[in-house]
């Protein structure tokens, strides 16, 4: 997508026939997803999602959106309308809440998820107002509606919302599939979004994670069948690794570990906690007497075991990355022993994954799921679903949101194949405005300022993203560092630059090339007018740039550079 142009008065109030969506996380990318809708009298977000850091973001914990756009409308916030419980839809909540305490609509799961995190962060929880399946809710002052539709997903009371405008009825389908089985039966409410189509409806927003599959994504009730091959073939301790919030993937678990006769270990704080509350809203039936604390799994045969872990990603903390590293008492992982992972690998997870899967092996597990059947099905509707969808809700416009610019871009294509035309399909970026009109025009008047906040647990404040880059290249590169002793009288050097490096990768005559870099330092000091070096952080810009400057020339790298400017003692 080109750059968009800058939305020169978005600082304004919109005008009060004007309706403007503006999507700030969740679109050209796989998680933070945060929606704004706001008109002259409304001002929401539906969700708030946070996003995990990847591997060129090392010390970082969260990434969350950042809220510019908000910031010169603060006293107007009304509300945060939640789809469903993923950490990808509500995880930056804490960051944001602490800003603005505004109330926060959604479903008891989801809700019952949110309220365990505020805790811990010393939040209000009674912002939180519950919403049961087809619920409504006036936002503000009244002016917008909020219909939740219930939809299948891979965690429980997942919804799409409806919003009830003056510029129309607005779908926004959240993450969802079309499961013809859900094992809670819990359907989605495609006779609700087909009455909606039937009335009309001016905007889909509709999910585009699995555009890129053909057909239908397979119902969960499928799982069944590889789980218990597994209970079935496995002699020694069955340990299963999935998604904590996946409850319904969990039920089948429970459900065939009570069959087989084999008592649960729960492995893992998320588990822990997800499992209590859904047991607390009747979402699991889990008897008390298949548990079993991991303080006593030595006391069972490996052939009354199944161990529940969280880490299907490969995540360092998880209680199976513990487990592997032999760090859980009386719970090895030995031969005859199987782990099965299900779980999709989430993009950019690959490498952690498979260093794990390799961990297993290495201690004896068989790890293949070959001959088992099916042990994962997604929660995201794949290409066929995605287009029932859009027959159902007929919108007068479709936005695709939620994925990657090439997801965005095929579901699109989806939607023309329909006989959507194109100017009746939008394709938005991060930060792109959409703006409805009471007349029916709508138009793209440009980006409004977005980006990525950084979060280091422990730290009060958001971590600069200059931070981020500096690790990196300590990470890649290293660091050299210059030390200048000047005579505070005359200005000038009172002795030779001196070099040190750690992580930085020399020529092979180490001392030689410290001694250029010192030269170089010197020559850029001495060379520096009377005004930069009286300037400490000008001098320091100097000497940088021209350590850079060598550094990169002679040895194509470029380690962090830090000038130190030291004051001669007197004589």
């Amino acid at each position: 997508m080109p750059v968009a142009s800058e939305f020169e008065t978005w600082a304004e109030a919109p005008a009060a026939n004007e309706l403007r969506l503006i999507p700030i996380g969740g679109l050209g990318e796989f998680g933070m997803n945060a929606l704004v809708v706001h008109s002259a009298r409304s001002l929401f977000l539906v969700d708030c999602g946070q996003l995990f850091p990847s591997d060129d973001q090392p010390g970082i914990d969260s990434i969350v959106p950042d809220f510019a756009y908000l910031e010169p409308f603060a006293d107007r916030l009304q509300a945060v309308l939640l789809t469903h419980g993923h950490e990808d839809h509500l995880g930056a909540l804490p960051y944001f809440l602490r800003r603005w305490p505004v109330p926060v609509y959604g479903t008891a799961f989801t809700l019952g998820l949110l309220e365990g995190k505020l805790r811990e962060h010393g939040l209000d929880t009674g912002l939180l107002h519950v919403v049961t399946d087809y619920g409504r809710v006036k936002v503000g002052d009244g002016e917008i509606e909020a219909e939740w539709i219930p939809v299948t997903h891979s965690i429980p009371d997942a919804c799409a919302l409806a919003l009830h405008t003056p510029q129309g009825v607005l779908v926004h389908s959240g993450d969802f599939k079309l499961d013809p089985e859900p094992l809670d039966g819990r359907h989605t409410g495609i006779e609700r979004l087909q009455a909606l189509g039937d009335a009309g409806v001016r905007l889909l927003m509709a999910d585009s994670t699995n555009v890129g599959r053909p057909g239908r994504s397979p119902s969960e009730a499928v799982c069944r069948e590889g789980l218990e091959a597994a209970f079935e073939q496995t002699k020694g301790r069955l340990f299963i690794t999935t998604f904590s919030s996946n409850i319904h993937r969990l039920q089948t678990v429970v459900d065939l570990a009570y069959e087989f006769r084999r008592q649960v270990v729960l492995l893992g704080r998320s588990l822990d906690r997800n499992l209590t509350l859904a047991r607390s809203l009747k979402r699991l039936d889990l008897p008390d007497d298949l548990l079993v604390d991991v303080k006593d799994a030595h006391l069972f045969r490996k052939n009354e075991l199944v161990v529940l872990c969280t880490g299907s990603q490969g995540e360092p903390m998880s209680g199976l990355a513990r487990l592997l590293r032999r760090e859980v008492k009386g719970l090895p992982m030995e031969p005859g022993d199987r782990l099965v992972v299900s779980a999709r690998a989430i993009p950019g997870n690959e490498v952690a994954i498979s260093r794990m899967l390799d961990a297993a092996e290495r201690l004896g597990a068989e790890t293949s799921n070959d001959g088992l059947g099916p042990v994962h099905a997604s929660g995201h509707g794949s290409r066929e679903e995605l287009a029932d969808l859009i027959r159902a809700v007929r919108p007068s416009q479709m936005v695709p949101v939620h994925g990657t610019y090439r997801n965005l871009r095929a579901h699109s294509a989806l939607a023309a194949s329909l006989g959507w035309p194109p100017e009746r399909i939008s394709l938005l970026d991060g930060g792109l405005c959409l703006r409805l009109f009471l007349d029916g025009r709508v138009d793209m008047p440009g980006a409004v300022p977005v980006g990525k906040c950084f979060v280091h647990e422990g730290v009060d404040h958001m971590v600069d993203a200059r931070v981020v880059q500096d690790r990196l290249i300590l990470q890649e590169d290293g660091v050299v560092f210059a030390t200048l002793l000047v005579d505070p009288q005359t200005g000038e050097l009172a002795a030779t630059p001196t070099i040190l490096s750690r992580g930085f990768v020399m020529l092979s005559d180490d001392e030689a090339y410290a001694e250029l870099l010192a030269g170089v330092a010197r020559k850029a000091y001495e060379e520096a007018p009377m005004v930069v070096r009286n300037n400490g952080e000008a001098i320091r810009d100097t000497l940088r740039l021209a350590l850079r400057r060598i550094i990169r020339k002679t040895t194509q790298t470029r380690p962090l550079v830090i000038p130190v400017i030291l004051e001669a003692p007197a004589s």
